[in-house]
């Protein structure tokens, strides 16, 4: 049974591998009853043998080949749900996250040869800060805090709190989960989808949980939980504090519902991030990002030559002043879900950017200088010099 993917060119040939996670042994003929606290409920995923995910390297000839074993990606241990690429230590190759249910997370480091080291243990981020084990759903990278790392965020099981792991640039990363404020705010909720966007254009990148509890007879043996709940927005004070902000952010974000997966893009091209939130059972919410165009921004279409179509895992910096902020374009994130993958940038009051620096898989480079706020780019690797420039357009 599998669950998450994503794409990327981890070897850097220009084409897109796949990677896929996989969650557990399930057969229908074989299933029997749990209980929880002897209400019949689902089990748990420690009850079934865990399946190895699986990675298929791209031949570039419309065929794939499975290297998980000679890739370094092999453990059978995982129940595999969120996956996530990004270059967390900046060094030109991309690296991968994967979130597991009731098992260790695995945080994958790219040896820049065709393979991958396991490094979660080392670096801090296959277990809680307590060393257990958690119900891992959804993750994401992003660079909450603007020091030129990748952070990442992982949402787990109601009462083990969403993880933030903080990225500290020598290959450890720390739990700020209850620093930031992040612990406390999800203590009572069970996270699915979870994704960095700066809603606000302010520069600063803010964080949403798509939320719902599993069991719907939860209420039968939990005085507290509740089969659905609401979907939580988490403002970035710029200070590395989150503060939840639902109750502020309109009536797409205060009804009660079984969500699992949050997407998203600016789908109606003005400026800001909007929201689309699937939910089990139920309609999706298309939630119109009202206000964040109120600050300036700029938006970033990548088309690779050498490298990959989309572009996907180049790295782009935006430097305005003293100030750089950095993302990457990416294809699978959050929970069963696929983001826009133009990149954007909020950019509060600023009018104009000092320059644009665009990391291609590839090794290439290209910069821009001097650009306007306020519009969308569309940058052809190699093409620096032919930049087109829209005011409107995918």
């Amino acid at each position: 049974m599998s669950a998450g993917c994503a794409f990327a060119d981890y070897d850097n040939d220009g084409y897109l591998d796949l990677y896929v996670s996989n969650y557990l042994q399930f057969d229908f003929e074989k299933e029997r009853v749990c209980k929880h606290r002897n209400i019949i409920s689902y089990c748990d995923p420690r009850d079934y043998v865990g399946i190895p995910d699986t990675l298929y390297h791209n031949n570039g000839d419309g065929t794939f080949t499975d290297v998980t074993r000679e890739a370094g990606v092999y453990n059978p241990i995982g129940h595999g749900l969120g996956v996530v690429f990004g270059d967390y230590n900046n060094d030109g190759y991309i690296d991968l996250y994967v979130a597991n249910d009731t098992t260790q997370n695995f945080l994958y480091h790219n040896n820049g040869d065709g393979t991958f080291t396991d490094v979660s243990l080392f670096a801090g981020v296959g277990f809680s800060e307590h060393g257990r084990a958690e119900s891992s759903m959804g993750t994401d990278f992003g660079d909450y805090d603007n020091d030129g790392y990748l952070d990442i965020i992982v949402t787990n099981f109601q009462d083990e709190i969403n993880t933030l792991y903080h990225n500290d640039g020598n290959g450890f990363f720390s739990d700020v989960s209850f620093t930031s404020g992040i612990g406390a705010a999800t203590l009572k909720y069970m996270g699915w989808g979870a994704n960095f966007f700066d809603y606000d254009n302010d520069g600063d990148e803010d964080l949403i949980f798509a939320n719902g509890h599993l069991f719907d007879n939860v209420e039968m043996f939990d005085d507290i939980a509740t089969y659905p709940q609401i979907n939580q927005l988490c403002q970035n004070d710029g200070n590395g504090k989150f503060t939840v902000v639902s109750a502020q952010a309109g009536p797409g974000f205060s009804s009660v519902k079984v969500s699992r997966g949050a997407v998203l893009g600016d789908y109606d091209n003005d400026g800001d991030i909007d929201i689309l939130i699937t939910n089990s059972n139920q309609t999706i919410d298309l939630l119109r990002n009202e206000g964040g165009n109120r600050n300036h921004w700029l938006m970033i279409k990548t088309i690779g030559t050498k490298s990959n179509r989309d572009g996907i895992g180049a790295r782009v910096t935006v430097t305005v002043g003293e100030q750089s902020f950095i993302d990457e374009v990416r294809s699978g994130s959050g929970y069963i879900g696929q983001n826009d993958m133009r990149v954007m940038f909020g950019l509060g009051r600023n009018t104009k950017v000092d320059s644009i620096h665009i990391r291609w898989p590839s090794g290439i480079e290209d910069v821009i200088k001097n650009v306007a706020a306020d519009q969308l780019l569309i940058v052809t690797e190699g093409q620096s010099e032919k930049i087109k420039y829209s005011r409107l357009s995918w």
